[in-house]
């Protein structure tokens, strides 16, 4: 394992990586407040983004319901520390694990089936989570959300909370990049090319599916959790079904195919967002049309098209 990881240094892979995680940490210098907020939004998009294309990227299962498990870390995370004394790392481990756990029942029922259906009984759990995120009004407070949820004094700050999340994506970057180059994201990528085959050699499809949907649904979760703490709000929105739209065109945009693709696409969402909804009233119509150019005209996404017109001819996707 050492070896493999000196040989990634000694191709200049890692040091690109290095100079990139030292430009964002030096961003709170150059950037005021409210720039380096979206910049936060961005770092917590890419963990939900690059979770969810681990799922539909590598192991070809599209999901049209990531939100639901989005909202599932978010919420848990701030009924705890509006509803209990816990602290506030306790409470923010506990949106992971229990979109995990609610990844487990979901996930049971959703690889039974294959396809179109398969990414529509995925979002139907998503609507039955914001259906109970909405309507239990006693426990979640229904459409007023929760609000003023209570962070440690430290991560008020937007800039020490931007260092927090740029830690966390790293974490998180680290951990998925292990998952995709072992074994497990090999035979998972098997199974996006060809799962009857894959099934024909021994290997458990539905327990490799079920295995990579409960993983993409900690992911998932640790992006809601950090939202909470970030937002220090939370609504049902989060579990609504654009979320879950905003999530799946991340990952298109930025390339499935490639490993920081859903990183740069939501770089590159959350600019255009910004930049077209201030000057435009007709901001939906105007960033719809520019995601579909750039899913027509780049349709193995940013990444894909960089990586294509660099990198030699022959050159598989992976």
């Amino acid at each position: 394992m050492m070896s493999e990881f000196l040989k990634e240094m000694k191709s200049g892979k890692w040091i690109a990586v290095l100079v990139c995680v030292a430009a964002f940490a030096l961003l709170p210098i150059v950037l005021q407040e409210g720039y380096l907020s979206l910049v936060n939004e961005m770092l917590i998009l890419a963990v939900a983004a690059c979770g969810l294309n681990l799922m539909m990227g590598y192991a070809g299962m599209v999901s049209f319901g990531p939100a639901g498990l989005y909202a599932v870390g978010a919420y848990t995370t701030g009924l705890i520390l509006v509803y209990t004394k816990i602290p506030f790392w306790l409470a923010l481990a506990a949106g992971p694990i229990m979109a995990g756990v609610v990844s487990v029942v979901v996930g049971w029922f959703c690889v039974r089936l294959t396809h179109v259906y398969f990414s529509l009984l995925t979002l139907a759990f998503s609507q039955i989570i914001h259906t109970i995120l909405f309507e239990w009004y006693d426990f979640t407070r229904g459409d007023d959300g929760i609000v003023d949820i209570p962070v440690p004094s430290f991560l008020s700050s937007i800039t020490h909370y931007y260092y927090f999340s740029l830690v966390a994506i790293c974490v998180c970057l680290f951990v998925l990049w292990k998952i995709v180059n072992s074994p497990f994201g090999k035979t998972l990528q098997a199974l996006r090319e060809n799962p009857e085959r894959t099934e024909f050699i021994g290997i458990n499809v539905r327990r490799y599916q079920l295995a990579v949907f409960i993983i993409s649904g900690v992911f998932l979760g640790i992006a809601g959790a950090l939202y909470c703490g970030f937002n220090k709000n939370v609504f049902p929105d989060f579990a609504d079904m654009m979320k879950s739209t905003e999530m799946i065109v991340v990952c298109l945009m930025g390339g499935i195919y490639n490993f920081l693709g859903p990183v740069v696409g939501s770089v590159v969402y959350m600019f255009l967002d910004k930049l077209i909804s201030s000057n435009t009233h007709y901001w939906p119509l105007v960033l719809g049309c520019v995601i579909i150019a750039l899913l027509i005209f780049m349709r193995g996404g940013v990444v894909g098209f960089v990586s294509e017109k660099l990198a030699p001819r022959g050159e598989e996707r992976g």
